[in-house]
């Protein structure tokens, strides 16, 4: 994925990663009363229809969402967002 050079969001679609690579992942950690969430590198274990299995320091995590260490993260792509430059010049 590339940024845009107009609103520099995030353009094109993420690379699919493949079992033994290494994946970015979130690990949402909380209380109750506050949540903590943060991204880890570990390696792809498993793909599966409702999700991916992890390994990070030894433990299997499950995870609805994995990114390529070279690409956004989940986390990342929610704060920063998609360009939808193009799709406004269509409409325009």
């Amino acid at each position: 994925m590339e940024r845009c050079q107009n609103c520099r969001r995030f353009t094109g679609q993420p690379r699919q990663p493949k079992v033994g690579e290494h994946v970015d992942f979130t690990i949402v950690r909380g209380d109750g009363r506050s949540k903590r969430i943060s991204v880890r590198t570990g390696k792809l274990m498993l793909i599966k229809a409702d999700g991916f299995s992890v390994i990070y320091r030894g433990k299997v995590y499950h995870s609805d969402a994995v990114s390529c260490p070279d690409e956004p993260s989940a986390l990342t792509l929610s704060f920063v967002g998609m360009c939808e430059c193009e799709k406004e010049a269509d409409h325009a």
